[in-house]
């Protein structure tokens, strides 16, 4: 099947990819839910915490995908990083929210995106502990909890609207909005809330594609808004033979147009935030004058 799928994907191929990734999704929220409260955190190299519940959910997820579909590639945070371009690539954040995985909040889950020549066609996002699961298919729209998905109008904007950010927006720049701000520490989630019409806009500052590559899809089915915050590389197709560890792609979510541009438009660097600058300008994002 990986080589008829690597020209074309009918509706039966994603109807028949969708129940695949929706089985495992099931068997990796299973197994991070029996891990909540009882997983240590370890440091990685770049500072942030890994748990023994990010790297089996992981191990679960590669080993599903190489037995199902051995000409598939794969790309996760936790040991797939090199996007080799595999007509077909899963693209897998095991553990989204980790950091509130390890000190017990509830806002996690697992991201699972399909990659077809580089662009994501398939994707499935669950949240365990809130009892949410997002869905998408290209062309077939988004669905929540197996309800169809659009996103509501925004209507009258007012202070008591959110808007999400990250805890890096939050210390580096000055957003000079209306709305409430949250930080709720899972970007997978923060996304997908502007999809349910949680949050009129969502901000995350240095994300990984394993990160967005499933929300992205899935506020595009839903009539949402999400591109890069700054100009630069294109987010998809990925490129074959990158080292994504390291990619950060800056991007803004927004239930309507206006507000997209409203939100960009209120976003600055703070002063001291030269840090963050001089990461975004290296990987070629160019900064407002």
């Amino acid at each position: 099947m990986g080589n008829h799928r690597r020209s074309r994907l009918t509706d039966a191929d994603l109807t028949s990819l969708l129940s695949f990734a929706q089985t495992l999704t099931d068997e990796a929220s299973q197994c991070l839910t029996g891990w909540f409260g009882k997983a240590a955190p370890g440091l990685k190299r770049d500072g942030t915490i890994v748990t023994e519940a990010d790297l089996e959910v992981d191990r679960l997820v590669r080993n599903a995908v190489r037995t199902r579909y051995p000409d598939d590639g794969l790309l996760t945070e936790e040991s797939t990083q090199v996007f080799e371009g595999a007509a077909a690539t899963w693209v897998v954040d095991p553990l989204d929210g980790t950091n509130n995985f390890a000190n017990g909040l509830s806002h996690w889950g697992i991201s699972l995106a399909l990659l077809h020549e580089g662009e994501p066609v398939l994707a499935v996002l669950d949240f365990p502990l809130l009892g949410q699961r997002f869905e998408a298919l290209r062309g077939q729209g988004a669905r929540l909890n197996s309800q169809p998905l659009t996103v509501p109008p925004p209507g009258e904007l007012h202070g008591n609207q959110f808007f999400i950010t990250d805890a890096r927006g939050y210390r580096n720049l000055d957003v000079s909005v209306l709305f409430k701000a949250r930080l709720l520490g899972s970007a997978a989630y923060d996304l997908a809330a502007v999809a349910a019409g949680v949050a009129v806009a969502t901000l995350e500052t240095l994300p990984k594609i394993w990160d967005i590559a499933g929300a992205w899809l899935v506020l595009a089915e839903a009539g949402a808004v999400i591109a890069p915050l700054l100009d630069g590389p294109p987010v998809f197709p990925l490129q074959p033979q990158v080292d994504y560890i390291d990619r950060v792609f800056p991007v803004l979510a927004a239930g309507s147009p206006e507000v997209w541009q409203l939100m960009k438009a209120g976003i600055h660097l703070k002063p001291g935030a030269e840090r963050l600058a001089r990461r975004l300008q290296s990987q070629g994002w160019i900064l407002p004058q």
